[in-house]
């Protein structure tokens, strides 16, 4: 694709929890935008493997095409000759996510064509200097570099900071438990502490509704929460799953062990965990992601408000496990 060709919305974490939603919901909202609208009609689902499941279900969607690219790859010449014009950034909460962000950050300001990004960001009450849970710091520097002058001043972006992932907390857990029904759920939260657990596709579609608004403008240089519609407690967890399966079932509370063995077969280092670990205590087991805490933004209610129930998150992770 040349420079000349039509401007285009690029998808970073295209195949991610929250990217593909957003490409999904971009491809049918492109879809309903009457003719006359000029604005971006064409997506960039990019990948750094697009024989993925995710990747080739995306490829068959309207207005996508998924590419094939690592983001280190991707300079200012490669955005203009795609002509990029809005962005979506979704990086992975790995140890090189400053490293690969911030960089790609610099690539926008170079590139002087991106005229809108929004930034995926972390629960807002990770975000400080001196939050144990790395990527709470790194979330943390990269809004800081877009709230710098040399940022601020040549790319708009909106930022969306989402409570904790009701698929990243619940998953793990339902996975290992139906493997050997017969021993207790190790559940990470707590059994009396409230969460307002957030669905991934819920983030999307409000990334999705921001960049194909044909005027962005009012939500420029903006940051927004976003929570689930609900409170929810371990309790809750447990019930909403012993109504699905029909059969009463034994839990470990505050049960790290199934997290730690995901990160460890990922080969995160030791030091990873342990800031993992101390802010479970002074989060998730707290109650400070409760609603009354983390209220979703006005902003975000008139454009796509949450509605996804972790209920049905549960049922989702169940689907199919019929033998009991």
């Amino acid at each position: 694709m040349s420079s000349s060709s039509a401007p285009c919305i690029l998808v970073i974490g295209a195949t991610g929890n929250t990217g593909s939603s957003v490409v999904k919901y971009l491809s049918d909202l492109i879809t309903l935008l009457p003719s006359t609208i000029d604005q971006p009609r064409h997506i960039i689902a990019l990948t750094r493997n697009a024989k993925k499941p995710t990747a080739i279900e995306l490829s068959k969607l309207d207005h996508v095409e998924v590419q094939e690219l690592d983001l280190s790859s991707v300079d200012s010449s490669w955005l203009i000759a795609k002509n990029v014009v809005r962005v979506y950034v979704a990086t992975p909460n790995q140890t090189s996510q400053f490293v690969d962000e911030s960089q790609f950050l610099l690539v926008c300001k170079e590139a002087k064509t991106i005229q809108y990004l929004v930034k995926l960001s972390t629960n807002p009450h990770f975000i400080a200097v001196d939050h144990p849970i790395y990527y709470g710091r790194i979330h943390w520097a990269l809004e800081r570099m877009l709230e710098e002058k040399e940022f601020k001043e040549q790319v708009n972006w909106t930022i969306l900071r989402a409570n904790v992932f009701a698929t990243g907390i619940l998953s793990p857990s339902i996975e290992m438990w139906k493997k050997d029904k017969n021993k207790p759920m190790a559940l990470l939260l707590d059994e009396h502490s409230p969460l307002a657990l957030v669905h991934p596709a819920d983030v999307g579609a409000v990334a999705a509704k921001l960049l194909s608004l044909t005027d962005p403008s009012p939500h420029f240089h903006k940051t927004y929460t976003i929570s689930g519609p609900e409170d929810v407690t371990g309790k809750d967890i447990v019930s909403y799953v012993e109504e699905i399966v029909q059969k009463k079932i034994d839990v470990e509370y505050k049960n790290e062990k199934v997290f730690k063995t995901v990160m460890e077969s990922d080969k995160y280092p030791d030091n990873v965990w342990k800031s993992m670990e101390k802010g479970h205590k002074k989060n998730l087991w707290t109650g400070q992601s409760r609603l009354a805490n983390t209220k979703t933004s006005d902003e975000v209610v008139r454009l796509a408000a949450p509605h996804s129930t972790v209920k049905q998150t549960i049922q989702h992770a169940l689907q199919g496990y019929l033998s009991f």
